[in-house]
């Protein structure tokens, strides 16, 4: 009988439906606090999204492609307590599922950065252009009046 050898692979260790699961339910517990009109169905596919993400990043360690995630996730309407909680499960089933052949707390801990950059970003972006709407919006009610003042 072959002695049984540890795996290589990280699909063994960390897998998919399990993350994503578990990245679901961390975004249901803070369904309330994003400003995201959010259904059940929306909420599976962001987790399953970010799960997915997540293996991608492993292999391939693109920190651009995951600030873009979290900016769209910032345009999505996704609220400061869904990202860090959703951000802070991702590290801690890295750490439980971490093993010597996958350095996943540092891995997570990378792509958490990227993603919550990429979020800061896109968050960024909404309060200027609202901001932009804000001051056009004056300059127009600033103009109104003076025309009917005249």
């Amino acid at each position: 009988m072959p002695a049984s050898t540890p795996s290589n692979s990280l699909a063994d260790h960390l897998a998919e439906p399990v993350l994503a699961e578990a990245l679901q339910h961390s975004l249901r517990s803070t369904l309330f606090s994003s400003g995201l009109t959010v259904s059940p169905r929306q909420v599976n596919k962001v987790g399953a999204d970010i799960a997915s993400a997540f293996l991608v990043f492993f292999e391939n360690q693109d920190v651009t492609a995951v600030q873009a995630d979290g900016s769209r996730l910032a345009h999505a309407g996704l609220g400061h307590r869904s990202i860090l909680t959703m951000t802070e499960t991702l590290r801690q089933v890295c750490r439980e599922k971490s093993n010597p052949l996958f350095d996943l707390p540092n891995v997570a801990g990378v792509y958490v950065n990227a993603l919550l950059e990429g979020y800061m970003a896109g968050r960024e972006e909404l309060v200027l252009q609202e901001q932009q709407r804000t001051v056009q919006a004056y300059i127009r009610a600033s103009a109104q009046r003076e025309d009917e003042t005249g």
